[in-house]
């Protein structure tokens, strides 16, 4: 049960404020430079995704947690459905805190190493959003769950001609690329999103862009831009 102080829609109106504002201050999440080191080799999404798990629990427990009672839980399956992990639960415990009451949020991440326009993200949103539409049908400590989608879309400030050899993302320098010095860099993520707006059959929000700026690696800026989609309805 929830603690009295609290209703249904607060905790989960918290939820959704607070996601939003850990995605958009992810530069003040790490340390100095750290988080742009760690994405000019590859793909940022567990890095964030648990960055985000510590620091939600912390919110949550800190507004809501007078017992304990509250979990973020990383790669969680209801009991008996250990396939059909979700990479974050948002999980409120019995009193004894031995067993899952019930899952109040789920969450999917996706991250992108650079801003180009691809095809696999919007797979990857299609079958996420159906596993947990899935879970939330049939799994009873998940019914009242609220559904979430997280994409990273990671930029850079220019095409590297130095460490080509240790940044992930050089190997895909060409024309689709679109870097932060240029115009029209936000403009062209809007239109990377915007392939998510009608991948589900249905009507879905689609928030402007904004670049924020992670730090420096290997003498490059970096730079991303998350989207949070959600909650998404149980179709």
């Amino acid at each position: 049960l929830f603690l009295l102080k609290r209703s249904n829609w607060s905790m989960k109106n918290f939820i959704h404020t607070t996601l939003q504002g850990l995605l958009n201050s992810l530069d003040i999440g790490f340390a100095k430079d750290e988080l742009a080191y760690l994405s000019s080799q590859g793909k940022n999404e567990l890095q964030i995704r648990d960055k985000i798990a510590w620091r939600l629990h912390n919110s949550i427990n800190s507004e809501f947690g007078d017992d304990n009672l509250y979990v973020v839980r990383r790669e969680w399956a209801p009991e008996g459905r250990g396939r059909e992990k979700v990479d974050l639960a948002i999980l409120e415990m019995d009193s004894t805190k031995t067993v899952v009451v019930r899952a109040i949020a789920l969450i999917e991440f996706k991250a992108q190493s650079i801003a180009r326009p691809e095809k696999w993200y919007v797979n990857e949103f299609v079958n996420d959003v159906a596993k947990m539409r899935k879970l939330k049908q049939e799994s009873i400590v998940c019914k009242g769950a609220a559904l979430y989608f997280a994409f990273i879309e990671t930029g850079q400030e220019c095409k590297a001609n130095e460490y080509k050899s240790i940044l992930s993302y050089a190997v895909y320098q060409n024309g689709k690329i679109v870097y932060h010095n240029e115009k029209g860099y936000l403009s062209a993520i809007k239109t990377h999103w915007m392939t998510f707006e009608n991948a589900l059959g249905e009507s879905i929000t689609i928030h402007a862009p904004k670049a924020i700026y992670i730090g420096k690696a290997f003498g490059y800026k970096q730079y991303i831009s998350p989207l949070l989609i959600g909650p998404i309805s149980q179709k």
